[in-house]
């Protein structure tokens, strides 16, 4: 998880850690190849400006293998998908609606596995 907003991050940890992932939490995105590195299973933005602070790093990783999220409003819907955003979590946030952003969808990316080896991580 990309972002700094400390009641948010507590929040999407409890549903995280309810739904069986592992968080990784850091301030601002690092290079490409770190995210990469970490092997998640989907990268989430805390906020629509964090969104737009990695745009670098968004545009290297948009081939759709790490599904990109953003935590927004339903307002910032269009300009969340011009971001490369592949989903957004609405406000007010529900562990449902985490839980069905981080399910395999095999139209938006058919490599992914259903069911990973290893506890899935968000960065």
């Amino acid at each position: 998880m990309i972002g700094q907003d400390r009641p948010l991050i507590y929040l999407l940890g409890r549903f995280a850690e309810k739904g069986g992932y592992q968080i990784i939490h850091l301030p601002a995105a690092p290079a490409s190849e770190t995210i990469r590195a970490l092997h998640p299973f989907a990268i989430v933005f805390a906020a629509l400006e964090d969104l737009e602070k990695a745009q670098a790093q968004v545009a290297d990783l948009s081939s759709g293998e790490i599904p990109i999220l953003v935590c927004s409003s339903g307002t910032d819907l269009p300009e969340a998908r011009d971001l490369g955003a592949d989903h957004c979590l609405l406000h007010p946030l529900s562990y449902e609606a985490f839980q069905a952003a981080l399910a395999p969808n095999p139209e938006r990316n058919p490599s992914r596995p259903d069911a990973p080896a290893q506890p899935p991580r968000a960065a």
